[in-house]
């Protein structure tokens, strides 16, 4: 029976060996686990932050930019009114290269009195007052090149029908005067995004 002892107590000893052995194994693989966690929790939060980074810095840039859209706006303003300002107080005496500036501006407001005097003109020429014409001025800002006054000349085609009691003109744009439209529309939008990027 001490065989039947010795044996027992050897198996006792090489259980306990492996609860321990297995004990130790759960532990340090629990701990890995632990380790594994929060380093992938610490990563998650870096990348959550550094993202939150990111979006605030892309907000902030697009805000720059539209502010400095808005300033740029302000001095091509200011540009304007330096311009109109040197005109108005030396326009009877301009020098150096503003001689010819000037000579320009003079000779623009010439023929936009001549064309005023010649609407006015044709205003008064009408003797009928059973008809009522409306006539929509242009803003200084809607028309501003020569190229878009050409292709207006050459490309819109007006048509007048008559009735009783109303004339009603209609003014229609030719597939050419379109495409240039459509060209200055796209032109502008890109120096607007230009600008903005700037």
């Amino acid at each position: 029976m001490a065989d039947f002892a010795s044996i027992k107590t050897k198996l006792l000893s090489s259980l306990d060996k492996a609860v321990s052995k297995t004990v130790d194994f759960a532990g340090k693989a629990a701990e890995s686990t632990r380790d594994a966690a929060e380093k992938a929790a610490g990563a998650t939060r870096d990348f959550a932050e550094k993202a939150a980074d990111k979006a605030k810095a892309g907000a902030r840039i697009a805000k720059l930019n539209v502010e400095i859209s808005a300033e740029k706006d302000n001095m091509k303003k200011t540009f304007i009114e330096i311009g109109k300002l040197y005109y108005e107080t030396y326009k009877d005496a301009p020098e150096g290269f503003f001689i010819q500036l000037c000579e320009e501006i003079a000779l623009a407001e010439q023929n936009i009195a001549e064309k005023q005097a010649e609407i006015e003109d044709l205003k008064s020429n009408d003797d009928d007052d059973s008809i009522e014409v409306e006539f929509e001025e242009i803003k200084e800002e809607e028309c501003c090149c020569e190229e878009a006054e050409e292709v207006a000349e050459e490309n819109v085609e007006v048509t007048i029908v008559e009735s009783e009691d109303e004339v009603i003109v209609a003014v229609e744009l030719k597939e050419e005067a379109e495409e240039v439209a459509e060209e200055a529309a796209e032109e502008a939008a890109e120096e607007v995004t230009e600008e903005a990027a700037e």
